[in-house]
């Protein structure tokens, strides 16, 4: 009888790495579109209330880069650059 291997989601979801290399797949295969969905899936994960303060970015520029999925890079970096600090 094989043993059952326990997963754990949110590790995956909020590990940088598999992260990035899902955004450079959609963005190889010109997928803007899936780029955003992965990166709102893990700003999700990270808790996006504790990232805007962190990002020091007002809720409506955090709201509308996601929501919009069309955020300049400068927003993009800032977002990406306080889930890592």
């Amino acid at each position: 009888m094989k043993s059952l291997k326990r997963l754990s989601p949110l590790k995956e979801l909020t590990d940088p790495q598999q992260t990035a290399l899902a955004i450079l797949e959609c963005l190889q295969d010109n997928d803007p579109e899936g780029a955003m969905e992965m990166i709102t899936i893990y700003l999700e994960a990270i808790n996006k209330t504790r990232l805007r303060a962190k990002a020091k970015l007002p809720k409506s520029t955090m709201y509308s880069a996601l929501k919009h999925r069309n955020p300049t890079i400068r927003t993009l970096a800032k977002i990406m650059h306080a889930s890592t600090h």
